[in-house]
């Protein structure tokens, strides 16, 4: 099965919505990740998810996901409210589902009984919203010092706690299983892979953060080809989708053209014999 692209808003967050597409559409991926956390863009800016949809489906794309609902295991009312209205606007865009991102600041200042505790207090009280419009929660580890939830067998754990496999499914972050020396794999649980490239040569990769994540080439260090070899070779279906965070991609002249580069340079290695 050929591999799916998908292309995530950040990598152009500073163009409008039909020029994002537009990107999208030339860089030849299959998908796109909407965000709800782009200050003036679609959902913040009011953008109903109809004409969203209408502007994706003229250009033959598909939704991998809306992302994201951030602090998800900090449940409060006001948690509660934004779930509500960013899962339905993901289900009236007709994505499958809508990524999670845990509680990852380094003063959070709780147990790692507390962090248990509340992640599966937070996956406990979105399960019936999720199942309700039929959106599937991608929990997503995050790999930085403060995060609350940085291994992928941490959100296997708590979501088999509290029975939710009909809810979710996880969000396989190349990046983030680098950045914090993750070592197992749960192909059959992701339903979202990101990719991303790093480059620069002075961190360690606990100390690497979102800005540092660009397109992938030859000098990658976060090996992402062999991740995904390993994620596809075991069966793994799902969007592959580009995640960068870094501010030189955004603004790059000339991103088309290296993102098209970055796309068929994974493409080429990952239908290449390892």
């Amino acid at each position: 099965m050929p591999i799916r692209f998908a292309l995530n808003r950040t990598c152009a967050p500073q163009l409008s919505l039909s020029d994002f597409i537009s990107l999208a559409s030339a860089s030849g991926v299959d998908a796109v990740e909407i965000r709800n956390d782009i200050e003036g863009r679609e959902f913040a800016d009011g953008t109903p998810a109809s004409e969203v949809k209408a502007q994706l489906d003229a250009a033959g794309l598909a939704v991998a996901s809306v992302n994201a609902l951030q602090r998800f295991n900090e449940w409060t009312q006001e948690r509660a409210r934004e779930a509500e209205a960013i899962i339905s606007y993901a289900a009236k865009l007709g994505a499958p589902g809508l990524v999670l991102c845990p509680v990852h600041n380094e003063d959070h200042g709780w147990t790692t009984a507390e962090a248990e505790q509340n992640l599966r207090h937070g996956l406990k009280h979105l399960r019936p919203i999720l199942k309700d419009h039929g959106v599937t929660g991608y929990v997503e580890p995050l790999g930085m010092k403060g995060s609350t939830m940085k291994r992928q067998d941490m959100a296997v754990a708590a979501v088999t706690d509290i029975d939710g496999w009909d809810a979710y499914e996880l969000c396989y972050d190349t990046f983030q299983f680098f950045r914090c020396g993750d070592t197992a794999l749960i192909p059959e649980r992701i339903g979202l892979a990101h990719m991303s490239g790093i480059s620069r040569q002075d961190l360690g990769p606990a100390d690497l953060t979102e800005p540092d994540r660009g397109l992938i080439f030859v000098d990658d260090r976060v090996g992402n080809i062999g991740q995904l070899r390993r994620l596809i070779g075991a069966g793994y279906t799902g969007f592959v989708s580009m995640e960068p965070f870094s501010p030189a991609v955004q603004e790059d002249p000339e991103l088309l053209a290296h993102l098209r580069a970055s796309l068929e340079y994974v493409a080429t290695l990952l239908k290449s014999p390892a």
